[in-house]
């Protein structure tokens, strides 16, 4: 390739001679000094470029690939006509680069408007478009076979060679790889038309598939190259590490085998050094096996020695062919998942294809480390792709540093189907059935699960395999079949059907919110932490991992809009932010960011924590580190879609209690009296490399340094794998006399690991107050105007007053995901932000934001400023969701005339939680002083607006009490008349409480029918259906009372939205059945029962409630 050249020169006295042998002949040149200086740099030029040309010249031979990235000819095919006009022979004008997209080339419909609840794709399209660019086949590839390789194709990608058609190939999570065949040497044209059509009905809900987050691209991502390869070739190598055996089984795949000598090596990758080497020769058939036994000292893989090794098989006088893998086994007991027979926890996050600056996942090593390397900060050892699976460069970073991946390929579920007229982004594109009823998507997605096997199975950190996400509009009993046989060829994983909707017998672990028939998986239980989930997860066979842990969304800071530099606009959180303008709360969203950060933070917290103190729990999933830009802008991470920290949570902070270990305590309560004793109980949680011996020193400090209490734990033994409960420790609070923010501390000496909790101590008895002069008021009466008229001090408790148009209800967690994608929920806030220096928490110690002492209180209203003075800033305001900003303030004060008003939206005014006491204490201490002094007026219209009274309406029937905050009540046919027999229904002859516009309907077989029998009414039929009217994403229970009056054994079988369920035989007594009703369920405001009759006549309901889960 490169024309050899000699060169020699000797100097002598300002000449130099040159030989230069130049197709054999010799010319003797005489140079002076200048020249010579010339020369010599021109020849060492020269022959930098010869090296680099034998460079290439090797390195291309040798490694039998050509790059085509750069610039290739392209034309967008709209209508779909490119092929049946043969525009596989045609030169197209426009050009386009390579690895890349439409969107990136600026190709497709420019977009200016925003799309509802997701990013904006700049330049949009979605159909066939062709790429095509000329290719220079080496003359050393004369006689090989060649294949291109496309990294990363979305969706479907087909091939012409010089007009002639090649292959096709469909898949979304591994690369094409297209055979060309033998290529004469030369120059050639290679034409690809790729579709991002919809080309299988999997709906684009999923997350390989989607416009949520990573957007339904067009083009070629990752690599792109032409490959070279002898008759003789190895397709395909999978290894099956046996580290107890000292083994290693080889599964080759082979292009036309022949009984040549073949070579096995490993390398370890951390050293560099190859510790194994042997020769075998091959079998002449495609598949073979070869079982090699280990002769060097094995090191195993795991998140703690994440050691890898190289294995290459090399062909006599061919090309070999590299995978990396590590020596692991992966395993299950009744409760933990095993790594190298150790249990593990399993800290997860969950990856949804957040890359808006490029709108598709990255195929870049470094990126994938970069990620990789945040999850550890923050103590994370795993990762589920939700729905997708992620290229090459993911498995490979999280080898590297030890992550378990769990893959997966889809998400499809009922509500995708079904949406509310004024919602149709709701819907799936093509409304796709589930799987095992949709022959496209059935296909599909076994073939998917298949390449995904054989394309990552080599990777210690694939550790778990799940079909999909939800996937509750699926035959189970068809999926099951699948996993079988994925578990039949390949056990180097565990392998589950489904998440979060029905645990198979098949399934090796379960990721779920609720187990079956036993009930949640995780939740906080109140203000404490002495609880844990152990009754319900002690009850499963096989480990359950908590599914998408937290969901709490944070106020966003608008300079994030900016960052949005890419192929994807933030044109969504643009309209949020002139909502924020109009209502006058630019300016605040530093302050609500960092107070629902740091509430989302302790809430976090407080779940993870209660799953450590549950011992035969298998790890959790989060939802999410990472904020979700899709789904009405779930912003629920404390980093941003970027992976950048938002300034709410440090790494050292968080893994306190997420780490490899972690020091627990159980105490009862948050807020304390100091007539109290606390107690507490020490509980370590070990998942480390090792059993671990040492002392444990725990204090109890308040804030401002007082030490009320110490002690240290000697000698502390853990085995490595267990939680271990420590001892109790008890302190008097005696010395504390006025209200004191205090920490209890735990700290495992002479290492890293510690935890703290903040406590709230109050005097259980709090002085008198001289305020005769202060009005304590409910109610915007007469006499209340009357004393602000005459110039006094008011406190309003307004926790009762108000129309629904004044107020929002007040909550202390914020609300569930997004406002606008599960907008039936009652809860519109995202937190409480906190003036803690105003003076009227002086006897009130409170942080920025709404923390542990604010839970017990947050009962009542959150009034509407909106309308009211710019200049009215509450000290304490609950904060509205980004999508609404609305300017809310729980308190907050004013002038009207000379009075001076405080207005409490707290239900404090007879609620003896000492947190409430505390509270009323600090609040009339402050308007009894000098500091209280309001700025802003208002007028008396606007008072008597605000704060009317509101009057609920009656219940008409009674409700017992466990049902009271029932949302939904109905017993059937009360008001039919006496006389036995049957009638047809009607709405009126049931008694029902139907709250926040809940409505109910029933319907059966033939036609709606009561049946009366003495003092017993029900409906009845041989399918009975009943369809509730709901808020849209409301989650809850639903309770159904089945009877069988007359003992016939009737047995019921259930269908709750896709879900199936079985009453089992019945008695004269009847039964209650609980089911746990989902968010996506009622996602398309309806909830649909059906019921049939498995034995006994028919189904009898007298009973229907639901009651909303908070």
């Amino acid at each position: 390739m490169c024309t050899r050249l000699y060169f020699y020169f000797i100097g002598i006295k300002g000449y130099a001679f040159a030989d230069l042998k130049v197709n054999h002949t010799f010319k003797k040149v005489v140079f002076n000094q200048t020249i010579l200086n010339s020369i010599q740099m021109k020849i060492k030029l020269i022959l930098a470029l010869c090296l680099f040309l034998l460079w290439a010249d090797c390195s291309f031979s040798q490694n039998n690939t050509l790059n085509l990235s750069g610039t290739w000819n392209f034309r967008l095919d709209p209508n779909n006509i490119g092929e049946k006009h043969n525009w596989s022979m045609d030169k197209f004008s426009e050009i386009i680069h390579l690895p890349g997209t439409t969107d990136q080339g600026r190709k497709g419909i420019k977009t200016v408007a925003p799309d509802y609840g997701i990013l904006s794709r700049e330049y949009k399209y979605v159909g066939p478009a062709w790429y095509s660019r000329e290719i220079n086949v080496p003359a050393k590839w004369k006689g090989k076979d060649i294949e291109l390789f496309l990294e990363r194709v979305m969706w479907e990608s087909k091939v012409w060679v010089d007009g002639k058609e090649q292959t096709k190939q469909d898949a979304l999570a591994v690369p094409h790889v297209h055979s060309l065949g033998r290529l004469t040497p030369g120059k050639h044209i290679i034409t690809i038309r790729i579709n991002n059509d919809l080309i299988y009905n999997i709906g684009d809900k999923g997350h390989a598939y989607t416009e949520y987050t990573q957007s339904i691209w067009n083009g070629v991502v990752g690599k792109i190259e032409l490959r070279a390869t002898e008759t003789v070739h190895i397709n395909e190598v999978q290894l099956f590490p046996d580290p107890d055996k000292r083994e290693l089984l080889v599964k080759l795949k082979l292009q036309n085998p022949v009984p040549l000598k073949i070579v096995y090596t490993i390398t370890d990758l951390q050293t560099g050094k190859k510790v194994f080497t042997v020769q075998k020769i091959l079998a002449n058939t495609v598949e073979q096996k070869e079982n090699l036994k280990m002769n060097f000292p094995i090191k195993l893989w795991d998140e703690f020695t994440p050691n890898r090794y190289k294995f290459t098989a090399t062909i006599e006088n061919t090309t070999g062919i590299s995978t990396n893998f590590g020596f692991r086994t992966v395993t299950a007991s009744l409760s933990k998942i095993l790594i190298n027979k150790f249990p593990v926890f399993m800290r997860g996050n969950l990856d949804c294809v957040h890359f808006p600056l490029t709108g598709y996942p990255s195929c870049d090593l470094k990126e994938w480390e970069r990620i990789f390397k945040i999850y550890k900060l923050y103590g994370l050892n795993h990762v589920r792709f939700h729905s997708w699976c992620p290229p090459e460069a993911a498995f490979e970073a999280a080898d590297k540093l030890g992550i378990y991946i769990q893959a997966e390929t889809i998400w499809i579920d009922s509500w995708m189907t079904s949406a509310p007229k004024d919602r149709p982004y709701m819907l799936a594109k093509g409304l796709p059935e589930g799987l095992g009823g949709n022959p496209s998507a059935d296909k599909f997605v076994q073939d998917e699960l298949q390449r995904i096997l054989e394309a990552y199975g080599n990777h210690p950190s694939f550790t778990m395999l799940c079909i999909g996400n939800e996937l509750g509009n699926s035959s189970f009993d068809v999926m099951q079949q699948w996993i079988k046989k994925l578990k039949g060829n390949d056990d180097r994983r565990l392998y589950s059907v489904s998440t979060a909707r029905k645990i198979m017998p098949v399934d090796d672990f379960n990721v779920t919110h609720s187990i079956t028939g036993v009930g949640e998986t995780y939740g906080i239980q109140g203000p404490h932490t002495d609880y844990d989930w152990e009754k319900n997860y002690s009850k499963s066979n096989i480990p359950i991992i908590a599914h998408e842990l937290g969901q709490f969304p944070v106020y966003p800071l608008w300079s994030e809009i900016d960052k949005y530099k890419g192929v994807l606009k933030a044109r969504n959180l643009e309209k949020c932010r002139e909502s924020a303008i109009l209502n006058g709360l630019l300016i605040k969203d530093a302050e609500f960011h960092a107070a629902s950060g740091a509430q989302q933070r302790e809430l976090y917290k407080a779940l993870i924590e209660s799953l450590y103190r549950t011992k035969s729990c298998a790890g959790f999933e989060m939802l999410s580190m990472q904020d979700y830009q899709g789904q009405g802008e779930a912003l629920v991470g404390w980093l941003d879609v970027f992976y950048d920290n938002k300034g709410t949570t440090t790494p050292e902070y968080f893994r306190q209690y997420n780490n490899a270990i972690v020091p627990l305590a159980r105490f009862k309560k948050f807020v304390w009296e100091n007539k109290d004793k606390f107690a507490a109980t020490i509980q370590i949680a070990n998942y480390s490399s090792a059993d671990f011996k040492n002392d444990v020193q725990w204090e109890l400090i308040s804030t401002d340094g007082q030490l009320i209490g110490k002690g240290e734990i000697l000698n502390t033994s853990i085995k490595r794998g267990e939680l271990q409960t420590l001892q109790e420790i008890n302190v008097s609070l005696q010395t504390i006399q006025k209200a004191t923010e205090a920490k209890l501390k735990i700290n495992i000496c002479n290492t890293s690991f510690s935890n703290e909790w903040s406590l709230w101590i109050y005097p259980s008895s709090l002085p008198e107050i001289d305020a005769a002069t202060v009005l304590e008021a409910n109610k915007m009466d007469e006499k209340t105007i009357k004393a602000l008229q005459n110039g006094e001090t008011v406190i309003l408790y307004a926790a009762k007053l108000g129309q629904q148009e004044s107020f929002r209800k007040l909550f202390f967690e914020p609300l569930f995901w997004s406002n606008t994608f599960f907008p039936g929920q009652e809860n519109t806030t995202l937190g409480l932000n906190v003036n803690e220096k105003h003076p009227a928490f002086k006897n009130f110690p409170s942080a920025f934001y709404g923390d542990w002492q604010w839970e017990s209180i947050s009962k009542g209203r959150a009034f509407k400023l909106d309308n009211w003075p710019a200049a009215i800033q509450p000290f304490a305001q609950p904060i509205s969701d980004f999508h609404l900003n609305e300017k809310l303030g729980s308190l907050f004060e004013c002038h009207m005339g000379k009075g001076r008003l405080l207005v409490c939206g707290y239900d404090i005014e007879n609620n003896q939680d000492a947190a409430a006491r505390q509270l009323r204490y600090s609040l009339l201490k402050y308007v009894s002083s000098s500091d209280f002094n309001p700025a802003v007026d208002v007028d008396e219209k606007l008072l008597q607006t605000t704060f009317s009274l509101l009057t609920e309406a009656e219940n008409k029937i009674p409700v017992p009490k466990e049902f009271a905050n029932a949302l939904l009540f109905v017993r059937a046919g009360v008001n039919v008349p006496k006389e036995t027999g049957e009638y047809s229904w009607e709405k009126e002859m049931d008694a029902s409480v139907l709250k926040r516009k809940m409505q109910y309907n029933f319907k059966n077989d033939k036609k709606p029918s009561i049946w009366r029998w003495d003092d017993k009414a029900a409906w009845f039929a041989k399918e009975l259906e009943i369809e509730i009217n709901v808020p849209q994403g409301l989650i809850g229970d639903l309770y159904v009372h089945f009877s069988d009056w007359n003992n016939e054994g009737r047995e019921v079988r259930i269908r709750l939205e896709g879900r199936e369920f079985l009453t089992g035989t019945l008695n004269m007594k009847g039964k209650w059945v609980k089911l746990f009703v989902m968010r996506e369920d009622t996602n398309d405001g309806r909830l649909i029962l059906r019921t049939n009759n498995l034995s006994g006549s028919n189904v009898m309901i007298d009973e229907l409630i639901f009651v909303e889960n908070k």
